[in-house]
């Protein structure tokens, strides 16, 4: 592509990247976790100053707490345990208690379980002496080589169970981490826009987080913008996607309400993004102004919205791409009025891809199932047609059911 290009268009007079320039706004966006809440244009170097410094004490002063039992229980059980072992040991006959030495590895492992690797080395210990005072009470045969096959059994279950602990922890600061992650990309309640009723309904996957995500805000000139995307794959890293360009949305609304822009912005952002090449995105944006009236949209990849209450689809103006596709994506508006009557229903392709009996409900199925629908208000149509589509749906989600509906406010 030649002449003047989309990434002159995204520079300001002196020259610098718009992008550059909001990525800083989109940070400050992901630290706060107020992605629905328009940021400032130029936030002061205070004001972002004050925004990591509380974050990282959030993250200090927030530990994890290991179930509900106190560390002194916790103490008293494992000394109790090895106590236990060691009486049994002395009331049981030389001969019948050459096994039982091995029992003090029920304490080591409530120790790893409970307080990690230096709690298990110091109950091992603990227990080697136990065994040897039992060994002078009632001398064991051999006794060098008992100790040190009952040492090794007890620094492997240390080992074992501290090593299941770490793991278990990872797993549950990750699920809850996603959890958080999830929260932020679809929350349940949306600020409250001035002339447009929204509703919103979100049905995560059956087979972990995946990449929907949506953004209702107000725009720079007073307009009202509502986003819907939806990252290519699954998983924590398709997740972690959704958030970063959520949050680049979330910092452009701030200085332009153009859909096409904004989709163009967003484009360039992930394009400059450190990490795996071929990261793609669909999104949808619209812009609602003259108290939610006229409408304009653009499409990047993303399935049409839906005009209610007739669900027909607006397509997009000219070509359309995926956002990461490649440089120079250049998106254009459509443009139309809408009727007090009338509205905009956003859906991600996990809609049309729930299964009955292993066939896809598909595009002309779900206008059947969202017709006696497309007259409600916003916040009903998006919760029935939650409803009617999972009851329609015999299997499991492959995929994240996401539904954004809009109308203008009656009067």
């Amino acid at each position: 592509m030649s002449g003047r290009g989309l990434g002159d268009d995204l520079r300001d007079e002196d020259g610098v990247s718009r992008v550059k320039r909001l990525d800083r706004e989109a940070a400050i966006s992901e630290i706060a976790g107020e992605a629905n809440l328009r940021l400032p244009a130029q936030p002061s170097p205070e004001q972002v100053g004050d925004s990591v410094t509380t974050s990282a004490a959030e993250a200090v002063s927030s530990p994890r707490v290991q179930g509900t039992v106190s560390n002194a229980a916790r103490i008293a059980w494992v000394c109790a345990t090895a106590l236990a072992v060691f009486v049994i040991w002395l009331a049981t006959d030389a001969s019948a208690n050459t096994g039982i030495g091995f029992f003090y590895a029920a304490p080591i492992g409530l120790a790893a379980w409970w307080g990690g690797a230096r709690f298990a080395a110091i109950a091992v210990a603990g227990c080697v002496v136990l065994y040897n005072v039992g060994a002078l009470i009632q001398p064991v045969p051999h006794f060098g080589l008992a100790l040190v096959v009952r040492l090794v059994v007890f620094i492997g279950v240390a080992i074992v169970v501290s090593t299941l602990r770490e793991r278990l922890i990872v797993l549950e600061h990750s699920a809850e981490e996603l959890e958080d992650i999830q929260a932020a990309l679809t929350p349940t309640k949306v600020i409250d826009i001035p002339h447009v009723d929204v509703g919103t309904a979100f049905v995560a996957s059956d087979h972990g987080v995946s990449g929907d995500f949506y953004l209702v805000t107000n725009g720079p000139d007073g307009s009202t913008l509502a986003i819907v995307g939806d990252v290519v794959g699954h998983g924590p890293d398709a997740a972690r996607l959704a958030t970063f360009i959520r949050a680049r949305f979330a910092a452009f609304v701030a200085n332009t309400s153009e859909p096409g822009e904004l989709l163009s912005l967003a484009n360039t952002a992930l394009l400059d993004r450190p990490g795996p090449a071929h990261e793609l995105v669909s999104a949808v944006c619209l812009r609602f102004r003259d108290e939610g009236t006229e409408l304009s949209w653009a499409i990047a990849g993303h399935p049409p919205p839906l005009r209610l209450p007739r669900l027909e689809e607006l397509g997009p103006v000219g070509t359309t791409f995926l956002l990461g596709a490649g440089e120079g994506l250049e998106l254009h508006a459509g443009h139309t009025s809408l009727n007090p009557d009338e509205g905009v229903l956003i859906y991600t392709d996990g809609a049309t891809d729930i299964r009955r009996s292993g066939e896809p409900l598909g595009f002309e199925k779900l206008l059947r199932l969202l017709n006696p629908l497309s007259s409600l208000a916003a916040k009903d149509l998006a919760s029935r047609a939650e409803a009617a589509m999972l009851d329609w749906t015999d299997e499991s989600l492959r995929d994240d059911l996401c539904l954004l509906a809009l109308r203008p406010k009656r009067c």
